[in-house]
């Protein structure tokens, strides 16, 4: 499992920004859902997850938790951050110019999984 704790920067109640976090989710095959508050969204049950995070009503400088379980999870935290610092939602975090990445194999489907020990958790 990772987790990736991102710095809204932008009004996220809308549809658009939910409907990009949850089309990026659907890409992959792992679990993957987004905490604010105590409150936890699947960002795989679509249609529901669009309803569930535009009532999360995140505000700017709010931070949220995505998480992410399964072979693909470090690509999934990747792909749904890119997503929102895309789209000006996320304050992009400075990093250096070192990454210490990970070779592992996951346990329930024996591919090898890559881990950027860096910046993911």
């Amino acid at each position: 499992m990772m987790k990736k704790q991102l710095k809204i920067v932008a009004v996220t109640g809308f549809v658009h920004p939910a409907c990009l976090i949850v089309s990026g989710a659907s890409k992959f095959t792992s679990t993957i859902s987004l905490n604010y508050n105590g409150v936890s969204v699947n960002l795989k049950n679509w249609p529901n997850s669009i309803m569930e995070l535009m009532s999360l009503r995140i505000k700017p400088g709010a931070y949220v938790e995505i998480t992410a379980n399964g072979c693909d999870e470090l690509a999934a935290l990747q792909t749904i951050e890119n997503i929102l610092s895309q789209n000006l939602y996320i304050e992009t975090e400075k990093r250096g110019n070192s990454l210490t990445v990970s070779k592992e194999l996951c346990t329930s489907c024996d591919e090898v999984v890559f881990r950027d020990e860096a910046s993911w958790s």
